[in-house]
């Protein structure tokens, strides 16, 4: 329906005034914001689990590749080559990113960044006995002290980690490496080329917490959980 314009008292007819747009855009522009902000955090919330997903996916697959082969992947070759390093049957590195050919995976979060990845020596050759692994998974607690997931007999052979949001020290799928983390935070832990220790805590924004600012998201596998896996493949021992 045509709104018919306003008049004024003399006959002559009236547009908006300038009070009047200024009052008009300020409602728009909160209610763009407003979208977008709802659009931001449902656009996280997808990235979030999508890389859930991703890892639980990579998780599916080291163990459907333990029970087939009988042994871990070494980590990739490179960003680009998704096959696993493996020389004369020894892997090049123990921890780099998920061999993701070789699983047969996207192996990407949910922000497109490789997800990284680290297993024991021990378990990248044939399994004859599921000894402890060699990496260790920490936390902390409400006061920031360090508490120790793992302990002897329970350390993992491998952990499948996604940078998080930030994206400190992961890689694209061209090869592009982020900024690496705050030094000596736990983020920076996770992004250390040994790969021995990692950390798994409760997501944080504050910089100047103990560990730092943490949005990093990983999995790892116990030595009870590959050998049910094992055993109900018949597997082992």
């Amino acid at each position: 329906m045509k709104v018919p314009p306003r008049h004024f008292a003399d006959g002559r007819s009236a547009g908006f005034t300038l009070v009047e747009m200024a009052v008009v855009m300020l409602i728009l522009s909160l209610l763009a914001g407003g979208l977008s902000a709802g659009l931001g955090a449902q656009l996280a919330r997808r990235a979030e689990a999508s890389t859930d997903e991703a890892l639980a996916e990579a998780r599916d697959a080291l163990l459907g590749y333990v029970v087939r082969k009988g042994m871990f992947p070494c980590p990739a070759r490179s960003a680009t080559d998704g096959s696993e390093g493996r020389e004369a049957g020894t892997c090049q590195t123990h921890t780099g990113l998920l061999p993701w050919a070789s699983l047969g995976i996207a192996g990407t979060d949910g922000w497109g960044r490789r997800l990284r990845y680290a297993v024991t020596p021990a378990y990248t050759r044939k399994i004859v006995a599921l000894d402890d692994g060699d990496i260790d998974i920490f936390t902390r607690n409400g006061n920031g002290d360090v508490l120790k997931l793992t302990t002897e007999g329970g350390r993992t052979p491998a952990v499948v980690l996604s940078h998080g949001v930030n994206g400190l020290g992961a890689t694209t799928p061209d090869g592009q490496a982020y900024p690496p983390p705050a030094v000596a935070s736990d983020e920076a832990i996770n992004a250390n080329a040994s790969g021995r220790q990692f950390y798994s805590r409760v997501l944080s924004e504050n910089g100047s917490a103990a560990g730092g600012a943490f949005d990093d998201r990983l999995v790892w596998l116990s030595p009870n959980l590959i050998a049910n896996r094992l055993i109900s493949a018949a597997r082992f021992p």
